[in-house]
């Protein structure tokens, strides 16, 4: 038995599908003015989990390039105290060149020794220095050592010279690592142990013991060490050269890695706006389709339902 279909059933039907095609304009509509596709999660299941994840993967990236930010900063500094290390110890060696000559005099001698002084004084302040309130060469005890070796190189004093140049015995070596990537990290720091002591931490000699040998020497007006001196400042500029080096191929990795970091965001960005970002042209051209089988809904409807009995007699 067939069911009669009724006016009422006409009515519903066609008001039906006249008001899913309004929703269907209304949502073309609100992505042309948003420029987004996906407002809730229901507009596109797969589409929203795919632009979750790029967003993860985007914020990740923020929280790498803000570390990569500070290690450049870090190792940028570092560079620039460790460069003017060389510098003084060029001028001692300078000094100690011009001190071995036959023809200076004692007095020379006493005044080279004056300035060496002022130069020690001025490269324990260096091994000192700070970047955002942390010691450079401490290691990894960048705050503070012992109450009595507050610094990672404490000086002990004969007089108003200084006698002794001690490490913070809690240490002034160790990694400081940063994490710059996914699987990806490196250490940003050079400890005072590479720089100062060349011989490491147990060796006979730091770059201080040799300055103020030195400086011991010049004041006796002892001419007999002077070429052992200055093979000892070969030596240990050489170490801090080579120092330097390491920082440098460290500062170009890390900017490799930012570069690369760029990259990436500009990709991902891309990736998230295929997914969530309207096509402007596309929608206009869906927009009038939705609004010309709208118009058509609507005449065929007036159409229908507005026929009676009195057509059929």
């Amino acid at each position: 038995m067939l069911d009669r279909i009724t006016n009422a059933m006409q009515v519903n039907n066609n008001l039906s599908h006249i008001n899913s095609n309004l929703k269907r304009i209304q949502k073309t509509q609100e992505q042309i003015a948003s420029g987004k596709t996906i407002r809730v999660p229901s507009d596109n299941p797969i589409g929203t989990t795919q632009s979750m994840k790029i967003n993860t993967a985007l914020k990740k990236s923020v929280q790498f390039k803000k570390s990569l930010e500070t290690g450049i900063s870090y190792m940028e500094n570092t560079s620039s105290l460790i460069t003017q290390i060389e510098g003084v110890l060029l001028d001692i060696r300078e000094i100690a060149e011009n001190a071995v000559s036959v023809n200076t005099t004692s007095a020379e001698r006493v005044a080279f020794a004056f300035e060496v002084n002022q130069l020690l004084e001025e490269l324990v302040q260096l091994s000192n220095s700070k970047f955002q309130g942390k010691f450079i060469f401490g290691g990894t005890e960048t705050l503070s050592g012992t109450q009595a070796n507050s610094s990672p190189f404490n000086i002990q004093l004969s007089g108003t010279a200084i006698a002794s140049v001690i490490p913070n015995p809690d240490g002034i070596d160790g990694q400081i690592v940063r994490t710059v990537g996914e699987g990806k990290q490196i250490t940003i720091n050079i400890s005072g142990e590479d720089i100062f002591q060349p011989n490491g931490v147990n060796g006979e000699k730091d770059i201080f013991s040799t300055i103020i040998d030195f400086r011991e020497m010049l004041l006796a007006n002892n001419t007999s060490g002077y070429d052992q001196i200055i093979r000892e400042l070969d030596s240990e500029f050489n170490q801090v050269v080579s120092q330097n080096t390491i920082v440098g191929s460290k500062i170009n990795r890390l900017q490799l890695v930012a570069d690369q970091l760029d990259d990436l965001e500009i990709i991902q960005k891309e990736q998230r706006s295929q997914i969530e970002d309207t096509d402007i042209a596309e929608a206009i051209l869906e927009l009038r389709t939705q609004e010309t089988t709208l118009q058509a809904a609507l005449e065929t409807s007036g159409r229908i339902l507005s026929l009676s009995l009195l057509d059929y007699i």
